[in-house]
C-alpha cells in the first residue's frame, strides 16, 4: 500500500480560509487520524485527498501518483483516485440489496458476474455480514449498516481507506466495539487509513499517529502518548483529554530542572524539560490522573510539589473518583481511584508529569 504526501494544502471559502498550509504525511500501513473540533479543517483535508473538494493551492500524492497539484494543475477525478471512502451517514443506497450495494461499484468497474459475487462474497465474509446479503438497509441496525458502507468500500480493493466520522451516529456502546473492530480489520488488511474524528478517545485508542487540528492548521503530530503526554500547546492540552494548566514564572532552570513559582508560597518543580530554553513566563501542563491525593494527615509523601488543599466538589465516575480542590490560590481537578475523606487533603505533582506548553499563537 502507498505512502500519502499532503503538501501545502490551502483553500479558502469566500474571506474564511479552511485550510492554511497543511502539510503532512502517512506511512505504509498506518491508521492516521485527523482530530479537532467542528470547523478545523479536517473534514476539508479528507475530502480534497478523496477529491471531492479541489484546493487553491498544494499537492496530494498517492505513492507514485499524484493526485493534485496546483502548480501543474492537475487535478485527477475523485472516480479515477482508487481511494475507498465511508462516509458519516454511510450513504448506503436504500433501494439495493446489501449484496447489491457491494456489486454496484464493481460493476461500474466491468468485472465480469462470477467475479463480482465471488468478489461480493469475500468482502462480506470479511466484515461478518454474509448472511445478510439479501436484506435491504431499512431492515439493518446502525451498526450493520456501517459494516456495509466498509465492505462497500473495500470490495474494490482501493489503495488508500478514507473514515468521515464513521460511528458518530452509533451509540456510545456500540461505538467501542466498532473502533476496536475497525482497527483489527484494518490490521489485518495493512490498509493505509485515514480517519476523521472529533472524539478523542478514538483517536487515542485506535490511531498510530494523530495530527491535531485547529482553525484550518495543524497543532501536532504525533503518537497518542505524544500528543496526550506532550502536548505542543494550550489547545491540544485542553483538547485532547482533561487537564490542568498552571501559570508561573520561571525562578530556575538547571540540570534539566525547570524551577516555576505559581505564587509567593507555591513552586512547581519539572524534571526534563531539555535542553531548549523557555520563556520566563510559561504553562505547565498536568494530567488529572497524574495527581495523587493524600489523607490531610498522610505523611508517605512530603516536599517537592506537595501541596495542602480543601475540597471543592468530589464526584463518583464508577472506576475513580474525580476531585476539585484548592491549593492556595490554584484550582486543580484531580482523578483518584480511591475515596479520600476530610475537607482538607494533601495534593502531589510528580514533577515528571508535568509538561511546558508553548502559547497558541
Amino acid at each position: 500500500m502507498p505512502e500519502i504526501q499532503v503538501e501545502n494544502l490551502t483553500k479558502t471559502f469566500g474571506e474564511q480560509r479552511a485550510l492554511d498550509s497543511v502539510a503532512f504525511s502517512v506511512e505504509d500501513g498506518e491508521l492516521f487520524t485527523l482530530l479537532g473540533p467542528s470547523g478545523c479543517g479536517k473534514s476539508t483535508t479528507l475530502m480534497s485527498i478523496a477529491g471531492f473538494q479541489q484546493p487553491d493551492q498544494g499537492r496530494i500524492a498517492v505513492g507514485s501518483d499524484t493526485f493534485f497539484d496546483a502548480d501543474r494543475r492537475l487535478s485527477v477525478a475523485a472516480e479515477r483516485r482508487n481511494l475507498g471512502i465511508v462516509f458519516q451517514s454511510y450513504a448506503v443506497w436504500p433501494h439495493m440489496t446489501v449484496f447489491e450495494n457491494l456489486a454496484f461499484p464493481l460493476k461500474v468497474r466491468k468485472l465480469k458476474r462470477r467475479e463480482i459475487q465471488a468478489r461480493v462474497h469475500e468482502t462480506l465474509d470479511l466484515v461478518e455480514m454474509r448472511q445478510y446479503e439479501k436484506r435491504y438497509p431499512h431492515q439493518l441496525s446502525g451498526g450493520q449498516q456501517q459494516r456495509v458502507a466498509l465492505a462497500r468500500a473495500l470490495v474494490y480493493s482501493p489503495s488508500v481507506l478514507l473514515l468521515d466520522e464513521p460511528f458518530s451516529n452509533l451509540d456510545a456502546k456500540l461505538r467501542e466495539r466498532a473502533r476496536m473492530w475497525v482497527k483489527e480489520l484494518q490490521q489485518t488488511l495493512g490498509l493505509t487509513t485515514i480517519f476523521v474524528t472529533h472524539d478523542q478517545d478514538e483517536a487515542l485508542s485506535m490511531s498510530d499517529r494523530v495530527v491535531v487540528m485547529s482553525a484550518g492548521r495543524i497543532q501536532q503530530v504525533g503518537t497518542p502518548e505524544e500528543v496526550y503526554r506532550s502536548p505542543a500547546n494550550r489547545f491540544v492540552a485542553e483538547f485532547v483529554g482533561r487537564v490542568n494548566l498552571i501559570d508561573g514564572v520561571v525562578a530556575s532552570a538547571d540540570g534539566g530542572r525547570l524551577l516555576v513559582d505559581v505564587d509567593s508560597s507555591h513552586r512547581l518543580t519539572l524534571a526534563a524539560v531539555g535542553a531548549n530554553p523557555v520563556a520566563k513566563n510559561v504553562t505547565v501542563a498536568v494530567r488529572p490522573e497524574a495527581l495523587t491525593l493524600l489523607a490531610a494527615d498522610d505523611g508517605s509523601i512530603n516536599g517537592t510539589n506537595t501541596w495542602e488543599a480543601s475540597v471543592h466538589t468530589v464526584a463518583f465516575l464508577g472506576d475513580h473518583y474525580e476531585y476539585d480542590v484548592n491549593a492556595g490560590p490554584l484550582a486543580l481537578t484531580v482523578q483518584s481511584a480511591r475515596r479520600v475523606d476530610g475537607d482538607r487533603v494533601k495534593v502531589h505533582i510528580p514533577p515528571d508529569a508535568c509538561a511546558v506548553v508553548a502559547d497558541d499563537s
